[in-house]
């Protein structure tokens, strides 16, 4: 999903549950939580890097005419990689690792190609659209789950359910998963005998149901 406003953006966090649930200690029905990663991202108005800008942007070149005999990466490309990775930093507040796009690429409305990255030892797919041709595009990534949101959503969730103050841990930062994948996510508390959240993967889009046992 992308977000229509300036970084940092994160998350569509879209969930509703089947049934009453009279006690966290029962058996949960089933939720569900987006947290799939994506962003838009304005044109800048200024040239500079100097001060972080809360919009982000391509920075045409002369030379981003795809041609089949080029081998090293335009300016464009280059800056593209760059802002994507403070974009993505700023939006899972999880350092990327690298990220490589196409060498070339038309700056042009609708112009739509992959970026792979790496981030917490994990590798995945950037989609990157380009929305005008001053530059503005947008991003998400595909089946990434951002494991620090779902963390504080199974301990909120808790919380709204009367139970008591408890930490949830799956296990990293971010977590490359397919549609029908499932883990579990340890729930620990200083009152409380460790208990766990089964976690299955409903899509590519990020969403999941969750169960706690």
């Amino acid at each position: 999903m992308s977000q229509h406003h300036s970084l940092p953006t994160a998350e569509r966090l879209a969930f509703g549950h089947a049934g009453m649930i009279g006690r966290w200690s029962s058996a949960i029905a089933l939720f569900t939580i987006v947290l799939l990663s994506g962003c838009t991202n304005q044109p800048q108005t200024s040239g500079g890097d100097t001060v972080p800008s809360p919009s982000v942007s391509i920075v045409a070149s002369p030379t981003i005419t795809p041609s089949p005999a080029a081998t090293s990466k335009s300016q464009a490309t280059k800056d593209l990689e760059s802002r994507l990775s403070k974009a993505f930093t700023d939006a899972t507040k999880v350092p990327m690792n690298s990220v490589d796009c196409p060498a070339q690429f038309d700056i042009k409305t609708g112009n739509r190609f992959n970026c792979q990255a790496t981030s917490d030892g994990q590798s995945f797919t950037l989609v990157v659209e380009l929305t005008n041709p001053d530059g503005q595009f947008q991003w998400n990534t595909q089946g990434l789950l951002v494991l620090p949101k779902l963390e504080q959503f199974i301990q909120n969730r808790i919380r709204a359910k009367g139970g008591p103050d408890v930490t949830a841990d799956c296990g990293g930062k971010i977590r490359v998963a397919q549609p029908g994948d499932t883990f579990e996510c340890k729930v620990m508390g200083a009152q409380v005998q460790q208990r766990f959240a089964q976690v299955r993967v409903k899509d590519e889009q990020g969403g999941v149901d969750i169960s706690l046992r």
